[in-house]
């Protein structure tokens, strides 16, 4: 039948309409186009049919033909011819992963590919290749050698950094490849005498910092940790196996805080004007329109604060400005001027170094207003506070200083500042 119509179109196709019998032309254009049609509704339905389930089929298709395979992260992209069978669906590609687990991937046996992955290790791996057609058949397995390059499994876990902080502990990674795993962070120590242990499990994307708190715990009592990554495959690697010594801090007394003098320097740089400058020391959190600093001069500008001694500052912890937004209207605003509005959300952190009588960058300081699915979520955040390091790549302590300063890149408010550390040893 397809002789048939290949015939037709052919002899047809060789008619060319002349301006004078233009109604024959339309009659032959008419009749090609019916034919196309037929012809195409023909090998389609033939096609087709490979896809239909024979319950009598018993013959396994032919074996695929292994071309080339190419290196992935824990993994390989193989190549393949096709067995020549009609009925042939898909090339599966399979192997044993080192938990005894049967690993499964298929391709379209019109793909010419397929890809592999979750294999343990970089290097040679013996992965098994066959045909499947319509009706479940399978052909003789193919077995061929793959190479890997390392799996993104190790690669993150060879990545990770375990750092003592401040009462609590930091997990690092990085994770550029973006695929989903699990950081496993197992810790165990002892708390009054008796044992602790718990687990915290990370989902995550991505390269990150992340901190386990309320480690309250007395200065050179160890902690034990014990970090594994684990992939939607289910492998584990041991990241870390380590003891650390958690650092301990606590709030730096605020009895002692002065403010020096407006216009006052110190190193070339002046003291902020503003209204109310005392507040940021009071304890109290903007809960009525008078309990924020406000600047009085364009940004940056500079607020110094005498600690009453020398400290060794580790940590910050600000609030906001709540009062003021749409305050004209008479309209109360549940998340008021929350991580908005006037508040400070970049500034820098430094201190002053008496020897050298200069001031010493401690940290740039930016915080990203929070994504909330409601206005209360953001009043929580803000009386909670927004706690930084000083140093947040490595927690640590800063030299003593009894100058502390903050320069705010942008905003002209803030309600309290609080700091922590210990007294200069």
């Amino acid at each position: 039948m397809r002789n048939i119509l290949n015939h037709l179109v052919r002899a047809n196709l060789c008619v060319r309409p002349t301006c004078g019998n233009m109604r024959n032309a339309v009659a032959q254009y008419s009749f090609r186009t019916t034919v196309l049609l037929l012809l195409a509704i023909i090998i389609g339905c033939e096609e087709s049919k490979r896809f239909e389930i024979s319950g009598s089929d018993n013959t396994p298709p032919g074996t695929p033909i292994f071309i080339e395979s190419q290196p992935l992260s824990g993994g390989a992209r193989i190549f393949f011819q096709p067995p020549p069978d009609l009925d042939v669906l898909y090339i599966e590609a399979s192997y044993q992963n080192v938990a005894g687990k049967l690993i499964r991937f298929a391709a379209s046996f019109a793909a010419g590919s397929v890809d592999v992955y979750g294999l343990d290790r970089a290097g040679e791996h013996q992965i098994v290749l066959c045909a499947v057609d319509r009706a479940g058949n399978r052909s003789e397995n193919v077995n061929v050698t793959i190479i890997a390059l390392e799996p993104i499994v190790v690669t993150v876990a060879n990545s990770v950094d375990v750092l003592s902080s401040f009462a609590s502990m930091l997990v690092r990674w990085q994770n550029e490849s973006e695929d989903p795993l699990y950081v496993w962070v197992d810790i165990s120590y002892t708390q009054n005498g008796v044992r602790r242990e718990h687990t915290t499990v990370f989902n995550t994307y991505q390269t990150e910092t992340r901190s386990i708190e309320g480690l309250n715990l007395f200065d050179n009592e160890p902690v034990s940790v014990k970090v594994t990554v684990r992939d939607k495959f289910d492998q584990l690697v041991l990241a870390k196996d380590t003891t650390i010594v958690l650092l301990i801090d606590a709030v730096i007394p605020k009895e002692g805080w002065k403010f020096p003098d407006v216009g006052t320097e110190m190193g070339d740089i002046s003291q902020v004007n503003g209204l109310r400058m005392d507040v940021v020391k009071d304890g109290l959190y903007d809960i009525d329109a008078e309990n924020y600093f406000f600047s009085l001069v364009e940004n940056p500008w500079n607020l110094i604060i005498d600690l009453g001694d020398e400290y060794e500052i580790s940590r910050i912890l600000t609030h906001q400005r709540w009062s003021g937004y749409n305050a004209s209207s008479g309209v109360v605003v549940v998340r008021g001027n929350l991580y908005r509005g006037d508040n400070i959300l970049s500034s820098n952190l430094y201190g002053w170094d008496k020897v050298n009588q200069t001031w010493e960058l401690f940290s740039r300081r930016v915080i990203i207003p929070p994504v909330v699915s409601t206005e209360g979520a953001y009043t929580i955040m803000g009386q909670e506070g927004d706690m930084d390091y000083i140093y947040p790549d490595v927690p640590q302590f800063s030299k003593p200083t009894r100058f502390f300063r903050v320069e705010a890149i942008n905003g002209s408010s803030i309600s309290e500042i609080t700091l922590y550390g210990r007294k200069a040893q």
